[in-house]
Order: C-alpha cells, then structure tokens, then sequence
C-alpha cells in the first residue's frame, strides 16, 4: 500500500523535472519532430516512456542491487551509450552536408532517413546513461513510496508513464516549431547540423565528465 502521500508527490515532481531537463532522450525527440514531423515522432516517445518504465521497474526489483555489487557494469553501459548517441549524431549530421537532391534525382539521404521505432527507442534507454541516473536516484530516494516491493515498482513505473509524455510532447513540439521555421534550402540543413551538433555534445558529455555536464543540463536529465 501507499506508505506516505507526500513521498509519492516528491516522486511525481521529480519525475517531472528529471523527464522534462535537457539531455539526450529530449534532444533527440527534438531533431526526430524537426525533421519528420510530430506525428511520425510518436512512437519514438512511446518507446522512450515504455523502456524507461521497464528500467525503473527492474531496477526497483533487484537489478540496482546488481549495479551497485558491480559498478563497472555502468562503465560498460556510458561507453556503450556514447557510442550510440555519436552514431545517431552522424545520421543527423549527413544531410547537412548531402548534395543539394534535384527534380531527376532525389536525395538518396531523403528517401532512407526515418525516426527511431518504438523498439529502437526502448532500447537506448538501457544505454542511455542518464535514464540510469534517473532509475537509481528514484529507486533509492523514493523507497518509502511503499511498502510492497512490487507495488513499488509499479508505482514508479507508471508515474513515470503519466508524466514524462507530457514532458516530452514539449520538446517534440519545439522541434516541430523548428522545423516549421527550417523547412527548406540552407536553413534545413544549418537545422540538421545544429541537431546533430546537441546530441554529439550529449555523447560527449557522457565520456570526458558525465557528472559535471549533468548539473549544467540539471542533475537528473533525460
């Protein structure tokens, strides 16, 4: 049952200000609805929220436990995610430099680039290191949220659920907003590259000082 009310309200707020602080979930949400629209962005963000739900509930259920017995696990996973987030830099940053497509012949980076899957994006969450961050500060400083381990981690999973759609429709609308400004010729591309250019900047942060880019971005970023 639900020990403490205003625990739960503690994790409601934080759910709120980790999902909605910048960080690589939200940039990439951004440059997906920039460049493809909001709609095609939907199942981006259902990926991210259903892959962060099953992170924090595994977490809740042993898996922290494992992590904080083996801490080099992390280790693995931010090189992982670093590499990751540099490959979809490059995917964005390619059409910034693409040759101009004509009539006769359309560009080959136009027919082929498309928004993450609801899949894809599940699965960057596991080497998302900062949805790690977020799993583990929420499981250890909300525990009090209750007293059965798996209402626990059932209540975490589905706040996270009911908040951080809304965050993220935010960016995804900014994004959209600029894409409406960016839609053709040079500003499209100059679009594209400064997209590329946020998520390289969050791969990079990952590697050379996680923990010091992170309090610039806001501690619990996603």
């Amino acid at each position: 049952m639900l020990e403490n009310p205003s625990t739960f309200f503690g994790l409601v707020t934080f759910a709120a200000v980790a999902s909605v602080t910048p960080g690589p979930n939200n940039f990439m949400v951004m440059a997906s609805s920039a460049a493809f629209g909001l709609k095609r962005t939907l199942p981006h963000m259902a990926g991210i929220v259903g892959g962060f739900a099953l992170m924090i509930g595994s977490v809740v259920l042993g898996l922290g436990t494992v992590l904080g017995a083996y801490p080099q696990i992390l280790a693995v996973v931010r090189i992982a995610g670093a590499g990751w987030l540099f490959w979809l830099a490059w995917q964005l940053g390619r059409a910034a430099f693409a040759p101009q497509a004509s009539e006769d012949t359309p560009n080959q980076l136009d027919t082929e680039a498309r928004p993450l899957t609801i899949l894809e994006a599940a699965m960057f969450q596991w080497v998302n290191p900062k949805a790690w961050t977020m799993a583990l500060g929420a499981s250890a400083a909300y525990s009090g949220v209750a007293s059965e381990l798996l209402m626990r981690a059932g209540l975490m999973a589905v706040t996270f659920v009911m908040v951080a759609p809304l965050c993220l429709a935010l960016w995804a609308l900014a994004g959209r907003g600029i894409g409406a400004l960016t839609m053709k010729g040079v500003s499209s591309r100059w679009a594209s590259f400064v997209m590329a250019a946020l998520v390289a900047f969050s791969a990079l942060s990952v590697l050379l000082d996680p923990e010091r880019i992170a309090n610039a971005f806001g501690a619990f970023g996603t």
